[in-house]
């Protein structure tokens, strides 16, 4: 059997890989608000480095204070960084690996709140509508200095033993604002025609050339479109590619989008198109002669392999690809490719993690940022331990103890495993989820957990098989409202339209409830030619989910026709003699002068969410060794069932 190409060896000016997988840059916020590195870096970068990937890349760093996005961002503008970077180059040295340091300013796409308004600079005063911030025009004299700022961080990052250097001319950062005939309106020497708004990015390539040397590689990170009308178009890609190889570049790294016109494109949430750049990275392959690394959405080997042997690449980047799963490069080169954790592009556990100012994770993964925290270890005792419930937080718990070397027992009364990540799995676009439940059920398969299907734990079989710990993730129940006239009418679940257990007949559907997954009954229910209309008391949409995904969920719920509407709060139901349902809202909070309203309902979907399925719970109240996750403690998302089920296999 023919060697993957993924597996051979490649090369990017000087420096020799033994592979063809880039981990590509990804913001992690591991740093202290002084932007040094932490061992928190380094135990994260070793890692992926232990994984065997062949090339690592840095989070960006920031090339000047004024340049930077997050508040806990890695620094390079100043020699007081070189100790830390050392060390981090250094270990992920010892540890086998290579990696690349990736400098930027973000221009008119920095932080507000940590960028004085005076401070925020682009090429022109053209705002961001992302942060609704103006910037101000550089001047001639702060162009020169932004050069001499990039020169000077590419040396310190040779300095600190990087293998590697990359720039990013592309998402719609300061290099990019430069070149964009949307951001730049300039009508000096930096303005006008193309070779004008190259200028500055040319400047930067030759000064860095000139300051690390002519065998020190120099990637270049570009864009293959800007996804929006009056950005940078496929063959102004083309044409940049020319000029980047000309200008000195030994790589280019093909991404899109912008961060302030086109976030989804350049973050790729759930939703977005999967390896959809492939076709334009190999447009631009075949005008250059240097190799092209291309990333966005590439999340399994198969499809990476493809895509180096229809020759639409060289090198295949992957981002939160290597969050999910460090050990992704490995996995492959053992032939054990069914075993590789695919990322979803939820962004629950990175870029919502990362918001929150607690550094980048994983929803599916939570030893990532915590490489240097845990451990898991075969204990010497194989102590029994019973988990209830075959949902994520249960399968979870399940497969770290029996990793820890515990006996365990995982019972799920349903004939299925995945319990609500199931459910999420059948909502349009979130099919990925499925692949989480198939990997837990391969690892606890793999790891000698015994499952029982179809087998409800009750407090006697606790009982009868006295286990030493129990894990309680029987998760939740559909709230159902006490109100009047619901009984007479026809009415179902958002969940149990999700698990296929009931059907919607009617043309139309109305919605109680416009939380998360109401809204994701309605996407499904409108892709069958139900017309829906859902209504919730508070004004927040999708408010459990990153913003980014939540703003393509929402465009998504509007193309497909699903009306919402918030500030209203259910008061009753009320059936006639021929079956026809009225739905009476009333506004919330009540507002002077304006009525209940009545709104038609032929088929009415319960979506209030979750409660506790926590009977067993009370009933074994008093017994030692037992941990309750996930909705059977407090219905909240996969996320929270994810880790509690972690930590709950650490105890055990």
């Amino acid at each position: 059997m023919a060697r993957p190409l993924l597996l051979q060896p490649a090369r990017i000016g000087s420096l020799a890989l033994p592979n063809r997988v880039v981990m590509t840059t990804v913001k992690l916020g591991y740093a202290g608000k002084d932007g040094q590195a932490t061992d928190r870096h380094l135990a994260f970068y070793v890692r992926r480095a232990q994984g065997r990937a062949g090339l690592l890349t840095t989070e960006p760093m920031y090339v000047q204070p004024n340049g930077k996005e997050i508040p806990s961002q890695l620094g390079i503008y100043d020699d007081s960084f070189l100790p830390g970077l050392e060390r981090l180059a250094g270990a992920v040295h010892q540890a086998g690996g290579r990696i690349m340091a990736h400098i930027n300013h973000a221009g008119r796409a920095a932080n507000p709140k940590l960028v004085s308004p005076e401070n925020l600079v682009s090429a022109s005063a053209v705002p961001c509508p992302a942060n609704k911030a103006v910037p101000r025009p550089l001047e001639k004299k702060e162009i020169q200095d932004l050069v001499e700022a990039f020169a000077a961080a590419a040396e310190r990052a040779k300095k600190a033993g990087f293998d590697a250097l990359e720039i990013p001319f592309s998402h719609g950062y300061l290099v990019h604002q430069f070149l964009s005939p949307h951001t730049n309106k300039r009508d000096d020497e930096y303005g006008g025609n193309f070779e004008n708004r190259f200028r500055f990015g040319r400047e930067i390539l030759q000064t860095v050339r000139d300051r690390v040397g002519p065998d020190f590689p120099l990637v270049v990170r570009m864009n293959a479109e800007d996804h929006f009308q009056g950005g940078m178009t496929l063959d102004d890609a083309l044409r940049l590619a020319r000029r980047l190889e000309e200008a000195g570049a030994d790589a280019l790294s093909v991404s899109s989008g912008t961060m302030c016109e086109t976030p989804p494109f350049c973050l790729y949430p759930i939703g977005t198109p999967k390896a959809h750049l492939l076709p334009a990275a190999a447009e631009i392959r075949k005008n250059v002669s240097i190799p092209v690394i291309t990333a966005g959405r590439i999340r399994s080997p198969q499809v990476a392999e493809e895509a180096l042997r229809e020759g639409q690449t060289d090198l295949v980047g992957l981002g939160r690809a290597f969050l999910a799963d460090p050990d992704w490069v490995r996995k492959v080169e053992e032939g054990d490719e069914e075993a590789v954790l695919l990322c979803a592009a939820c962004h629950q556990g990175c870029l919502f993690e990362l918001r929150k100012a607690r550094g980048t994770s994983c929803m599916f993964n939570p030893l990532t940022g915590r490489e240097g925290e845990i451990r898991i270890e075969k204990t010497g005792a194989p102590k029994r331990v019973l988990v209830a419930g075959g949902g994520p937080g249960g399968m979870e718990a399940a497969l770290v103890a029996a990793w820890r070397g515990r006996q365990v027992t995982l019972f799920e009364k349903e004939n299925r495993l995945g319990g609500q990540i199931f459910l999420a799995a059948k909502v349009p676009t979130k099919e990925e989820f499925a692949d989480f439940v198939k990997w837990q059920a391969l690892m606890m398969e793999r790891a000698g957990v015994d499952v029982r299907l179809g087998v409800e734990v009750t407090a006697d079989l606790i009982e009868e098989l006295d286990p030493q710990a129990v894990v309680l993730a029987t998760g939740g129940r559909p709230r159902i409202p006490g109100l009047p006239g619901l009984e007479e009418t026809r009415w179902t679940t958002a969940y149990d339209i999700l698990a296929g257990k009931s059907r919607v007949s009617t043309r139309t559907a109305f919605v109680v409830g416009g939380g998360t997954v109401g809204l994701e009954a309605a996407e499904f229910l409108a892709r069958q030619g139900v017309e829906v209309t859902a209504v919730k008391r508070k004004p927040e949409l999708a408010a459990s989910m990153d913003p980014l995904p939540a703003a393509v969920f929402l465009e998504r719920l509007k193309k497909e026709g699903v009306q919402i509407l918030t500030g209203y709060a259910i008061t009753r139901f009320q059936t006639d003699k021929e079956g026809n349902t009225t739905v009476f809202a009333r506004p919330w909070p009540e507002r002077e002068g304006e009525p209940e309203r009545a709104f038609p309902a032929e088929t009415v979907v319960i979506a209030l969410g979750l409660e506790p399925e926590n009977r067993l719970a009370r009933e074994i109240g008093g017994r030692p060794g037992v941990f309750v996750v996930g909705d059977a403690r407090e219905p909240r998302e996969i996320l929270d069932a994810v880790w509690e089920g972690f930590e709950a296999g650490l105890k055990v």
